[in-house]
């Protein structure tokens, strides 16, 4: 917040017929004011203005400043009455505050400014970003202090919604117009409290210029400023955060868990509105997420979730509730819950907990309803819960389900072969309309993250212009349009391709699963004909083709899409990410771009002789429903001697349906013995 001036100069600039002249009794009131709030004397300053108030009413000015040092008087805690009592100022300024278009004189910014840093407390940044990027406009003929909180305010602002490129640019306007050289007369005291200024504007400058070296991922840049850091500003709270931010992203954990550790008590969370030991256990989550420590970093964000509960209940106690009017400015957002809550069900999926992964995120989903990862990790939970991997088939209870039983005895008896492994146990046959880890639920979730995406994504590249829905978007630098993830990164169009990617291949195999595979074999030809896929994706979308063409009777296009020698390719990386230049990765100042393609757990089959034999087992399959067995057969050894042991399951029953159609009933029987010693064959 800030007071705004009241000087003759001031006066002189705006034209109000209804405003008497400024009197020179007046003018140095409105300067004792002035000083008296500098200072901290609220009480006094409000004095002060009621003299002013006598005699000038009906000026906006001093009705504005009024209100702001009553704000200050009171702590920042009667919000409700600030924004209300500055509401009738804007009236009778007549200043639309909700139109940032109108901002056309230097004059009204102080009141734009005001209403900017409220709405940032209230987090809602892009509104509060519209308006500090108009104020911009004015910065040079303004107060320098005034102008430089409107830069801070930007810069920040662009951070908050992950424009770091943008507050770059800011940054680089500050340094060359703000800073100045800091040069003074020996002796000159006031020289020496400027330079003291300077001094500490170019620390600030200095931590918000690391922070976007960080999200730009510019590790050699971010060094030299962590450095500069260490040395000028010592051991304090931002500055220990950002060099573990640091440390972390160079995959220093160890050093990075050191850092952290070494910060010391925290200040009181009134004054900052911040919780340290929230952060901390966050922190601490997260590098241990990174290290691959997936149930330690659970229980770090546990231990987050109950600090953040914790200390909100005791501010909400001691300061008389929810209403805005009860706590400081800076408090009013202070409980990251959901954001919190979100790391940890993503955190609990890679534990191998989609039950709990998906107790957290669908609470998270209610205040994040358009972030496209968020609906897609919810789909993933729904996937874990119908089979967990696919090493499930390789287990010996998959196995025994090959032989049902037997019947009859001696001579007569006979065994009974299962149905095969079609999980149907696992379908809920709801609609999925009501939140539950099903199949259905996830068909649900992975339209709803498809059509937040930007239609035209999948033709274009990452330098291509896309335009999408303004509620699920906010515009990044130049022409790229960045897609509304929170509380995560936004999405660059790269971004959006590759996650855009990983829905359809989801999206194919739950219509699979759901027996529905004309929308099975859409999202897999949809996923074949994106530009931009992983080798992962391509082996995937062939795969799916051919199961749903095969579904539906149509062999011979699902054995064209079953061409084993065609798999080159099975990484999960993405083009881009292949090429990797070794001077910059020296350097630390290698992009990393988040793929969203990756696997939870290690990608299967792992290597490309493996994902051909896998392929050869369904080329298998598809010869046998044509009843050509000879080929069948031949695949299908071919495809054993890939896959390697322990064998899965589908390959036992059509090991022996080929053998028992084919009539070698002896080679039925040694494979029962071999492998189902539970069970003694007499007759098949």
């Amino acid at each position: 917040m800030a007071e705004g001036h009241d000087d003759s100069a001031n006066a002189e600039d705006i034209v109000v017929p209804s405003i008497p002249a400024i009197t020179e009794q007046e003018r140095e009131n409105a300067s004792i004011s002035h000083a008296e709030f500098d200072k901290g004397q609220y009480d006094a300053c409000l004095n002060t203005i009621n003299k002013l108030m006598s005699t000038r009413s009906s000026d906006p000015r001093v009705v504005h400043n009024k209100v702001i040092v009553e704000y200050y008087r009171n702590g920042f805690k009667k919000t409700d009455e600030f924004r209300k009592n500055m509401a009738a100022v804007c009236q009778q300024a007549h200043i639309d505050i909700d139109n940032v278009s109108n901002i056309d004189d230097a004059d009204q910014c102080i009141i734009y400014y005001n209403q900017a840093v409220m709405l940032f407390y209230l987090r809602q940044y892009k509104t509060a970003l519209n308006i500090a990027e108009k104020l911009f406009q004015f910065v040079e003929p303004l107060d320098e202090y005034i102008g430089r909180r409107i830069v801070f305010l930007l810069v920040e602002l662009h951070l908050c919604t992950r424009q770091p490129d943008k507050a770059m640019g800011v940054l680089t306007f500050a340094e060359k117009n703000l800073v100045g050289n800091g040069k003074g007369e020996k002796g000159d005291s006031d020289s020496t409290y400027k330079q003291n200024q300077i001094e500490q504007l170019k620390l600030r400058l200095s931590q918000y210029k690391a922070r976007c070296y960080i999200m730009l991922k510019s590790m050699k840049s971010c060094k030299r400023e962590v450095k500069y850091l260490m040395n000028a500003a010592g051991v304090t709270v931002p500055v220990i955060y950002i060099k573990a931010n640091f440390e972390c992203i160079r995959g220093n954990y160890r050093k990075a868990i050191k850092v952290l550790n070494s910060c010391g008590p925290s200040k009181n969370v009134l004054e900052t509105g911040e919780s340290v030991p929230v952060m901390y256990y966050n922190a601490m989550g997260l590098i241990h997420f990174n290290m691959k420590k997936h149930n330690l970093g659970a229980f770090y964000f546990k231990k987050a979730i109950q600090e953040n509960e914790t200390v909100t209940r005791e501010v909400n106690k001691k300061e008389f509730g929810k209403s805005l009017s009860g706590r400081p400015v800076q408090c009013l957002t202070l409980s990251r819950h959901y954001e919190l809550l979100y790391n940890m069900g993503i955190q609990l999926l890679h534990c191998g907990r989609p039950l709990a992964a998906f107790d957290c995120l669908i609470e998270v989903i209610q205040v994040f309803q358009v972030n496209p990862r968020l609906w897609l990790r919810l789909a993933e939970c729904c996937v874990m819960v119908h089979k967990q991997s696919n090493d499930d088939d390789r287990r010996l209870e998959e196995r025994q389900k090959v032989i049902n039983g037997s019947v009859g005895s001696g001579v007569h008896r006979k065994l009974i072969l299962g149905t095969g492994l079609h999980n149907k146990d696992k379908l809920s046959g709801e609609s999925g309309v009501m939140p539950s880890a099903t199949l259905e639920f996830a068909a649900l979730c992975l339209r709803n993250a498809l059509s937040l995406l930007p239609e035209d994504s999948s033709s274009t590249d990452s330098s291509t212009r896309v335009s999408s829905n303004e509620d699920s978007e906010q515009k990044g630098g130049g022409d790229i349009v960045l897609v509304d993830a929170s509380p995560g990164n936004p999405m660059k169009p790269g971004e959006v391709a590759n996650i855009r990617c990983s829905m359809l291949a989801q999206s194919a195999y739950v219509a699979l699963c759901l027996k529905d595979y004309l929308m099975a074999l859409s999202h897999a030809e949809t996923l074949l004909k994106q530009s931009r896929l992983s080798g992962a994706h391509r082996y995937l979308g062939h795969m799916y083709v051919s199961e749903a063409l095969a579904q539906l009777d149509c062999i011979a296009d699902s054995i064209s899409h079953l061409n084993p020698e065609a798999v080159t390719d099975v990484l999960t990386t993405f083009p881009e990410q292949k090429h990797i230049d070794p001077e910059k990765e020296k350097n630390g100042d290698q992009e990393h771009s988040e793929s969203d393609g990756g696997a939870l757990f290690p990608w299967a089959p792992k290597d490309v002789t493996k994902a051909r034999a896998i392929m050869q087992y369904n080329l298998a399959v598809a010869h046998a429903m044509r009843e050509e067995y000879e080929k069948a057969s031949t695949n299908l050894s071919k495809s054993i001697a890939g896959i390697g042991t322990p064998l899965p399951a589908q390959t036992y029953f059509l090991r022996l349906y080929l053998d028992l159609i084919e009539g070698r009933r002896r080679i039925a029987q040694g494979i029962i013995k071999d492998h189902f010693g539970h069970v003694t064959p007499n007759r098949v």
